[in-house]
């Protein structure tokens, strides 16, 4: 199976979902999508295969920008045909989403988190939550990390199809140890 995993960093990815990599592509080809970091030599040296993003800029708000990403997207869908995408982050959830759609291309959402844009009241608020009922609309499923975002997202109506709690995002404690919460400034 071709698996297609788009996300906005690579030390979100590696750090988070390293183990998640290590078994996929024990069975399938296993491209990761996101701007180049120094984590991705890693990924590859594992067995994934790099295509570069450098498009996504995680707090940009450019429309022209914005736009471009997704049409990136839809380059990148039509020119590795992958049989499922995996999400991470607000702009592959929701951009990757809508290039999904358009193809008909199978598509898991993992939300992380809200980010400030969601979880902060106004018309960048409204903005985003119109994009991500679009982007999620198709999805296979929608995993959420934690109970608050998922109840949020509810609430506003923007998930209407299959969706599960995941809760937590962590770090494989037999690689990092666990310390005291440093007190001070």
């Amino acid at each position: 199976m071709k698996i297609l995993i788009l996300a906005n960093n690579d030390v979100g990815l590696y750090k988070f979902r390293r183990e998640l990599l290590e078994e996929l592509i024990k069975e399938n080809e296993v491209y990761i999508c996101l701007p180049n970091g120094e984590f991705v030599k890693e990924m590859t040296n594992m067995g994934t295969k790099f295509i570069p993003c450098e498009l996504l800029d995680r707090h940009g708000t450019n429309p022209v920008k914005e736009l471009k990403l997704i049409s990136f997207y839809k380059r990148i869908l039509k020119e590795y045909t992958p049989d499922i995408v995996f999400t991470y982050t607000i702009k592959p959830n929701v951009y990757g989403g809508i290039a999904c759609n358009k193809y008909k291309v199978p598509y898991v959402v993992n939300i992380t988190g809200l980010g400030t844009a969601v979880e902060n009241a106004g018309i960048m608020q409204k903005i985003t939550l119109i994009l991500y009922k679009k982007g999620l609309k198709s999805a296979q499923k929608v995993f959420f990390q934690n109970i608050e975002n998922q109840n949020f997202m509810l609430e506003h109506k923007v998930v209407n199809g299959k969706y599960d709690l995941l809760p937590g995002s962590g770090v494989n404690l037999n690689q990092y140890a666990v310390m005291e919460y440093p007190t001070g400034d």
